[in-house]
């Protein structure tokens, strides 16, 4: 039993280092026209994101540079206190040479999504789509897992179940419903694609205001 709360006792304390990680962005002045380096989009985030939480990054590995166009993302790897989170680094946007970035943490190292601020509408940049019937989806289990931790950094609670009937087509605007059990109550979840950029997307949970069951 005592082992059992230490490891709930762990769980939330990692829960709320995710949660201080949500979001943070900064202005980077770009080394090249076309694209910021992964050494200086890894130094960007490690200082917006030390400052977000109060304490130092132990690490952050970026995967490619940054494409210096507005929407344009490269997966990341940040260590802090022992734990790899994921993260994806995102361009706003573009003024002459200056880029603006947003750094979203997700509990996936290497792949995954995100959390945002709004209780009700979790923005999540998700892995490349995966090819199911020709057609490109995000299968039904990674767009529960994806929701299920962006409501868990959230709360700093995990609901008990998230699930999802169909997957979630590749396609901007492309929704489908999913279903969300906290305290015993069930909520319906709509979740919507709002990007698909270089096979990567960015999903929407808005998850209804009352219960369904």
């Amino acid at each position: 039993m005592q082992q059992s709360a230490r490891s709930r006792i762990v769980a939330r304390a990692a829960v709320g280092v995710l949660a201080a990680l949500l979001a943070a962005g900064c202005s980077v002045s770009v080394g090249s026209p076309k694209a910021v380096g992964k050494e200086e989009v890894a130094k960007q985030a490690s200082a917006a994101l030390s400052k977000k939480i109060g304490r130092e990054i132990d690490d952050v590995t970026c995967e490619n540079d940054l494409k210096a166009k507005a929407g344009e993302t490269t997966r990341c790897e940040l260590t802090v206190g022992g734990q790899k989170l994921g993260m994806t680094a995102t361009a706003t946007s573009v003024d002459d040479d200056k880029v603006k970035m947003d750094f979203k943490v997700d509990d996936a190292p290497g792949a995954g999504g995100s959390a945002a601020p709004d209780p009700s509408e979790q923005p999540s940049g998700t892995p490349s789509a995966g090819s199911g019937g020709g057609a490109q989806t995000v299968d039904r289990a990674e767009v529960a897992r994806q929701g299920k931790a962006a409501l868990t950094a959230q709360t700093g609670q995990a609901p008990d179940a998230f699930s999802c009937p169909q997957d979630l087509p590749a396609r901007v605007n492309a929704t489908i419903r999913c279903q969300l059990a906290a305290d015993g109550k069930q909520y319906g979840v709509t979740v919507t694609a709002t990007s698909v950029v270089n096979g990567t997307v960015k999903m929407n949970f808005q998850v209804d205001t009352a219960p369904n069951g």
